[in-house]
């Protein structure tokens, strides 16, 4: 069998450092499109009120956007570890 080692280290690594930057890079993510939101609804109609629905599918689509990138990464990665499909009718060397 294949020595997936190489590959499960990186996976680890890639969490670990994934997950301990998550308490910055979520509440960053979250201040910087409000801002933008602020910025826009400056701009456009300042007498409206923020509207919460658009704030909470704000922050939906921040954690979403978050969880699928270490999702993918840990595909990409993990994909290394499959093993290769064989051709049934070839003949064993």
């Amino acid at each position: 069998m294949d020595d997936a080692r190489g590959p499960a280290i990186a996976i680890a690594a890639a969490a670990i450092v994934f997950l301990a930057s998550l308490p910055f890079l979520i509440p960053t993510a979250i201040w910087v499109v409000l801002t933008g939101y602020t910025i826009t609804k400056g701009i456009g109609s300042a007498p409206d009120d923020a509207s919460a629905t658009s704030v909470l599918i704000a922050v939906v689509a921040i954690v979403t956007v978050f969880t699928l990138l270490i999702a993918g990464a840990i595909f990409a990665i993990g994909r290394t570890m499959t093993p290769k499909k064989r051709d049934r009718d070839a003949e064993p060397a």
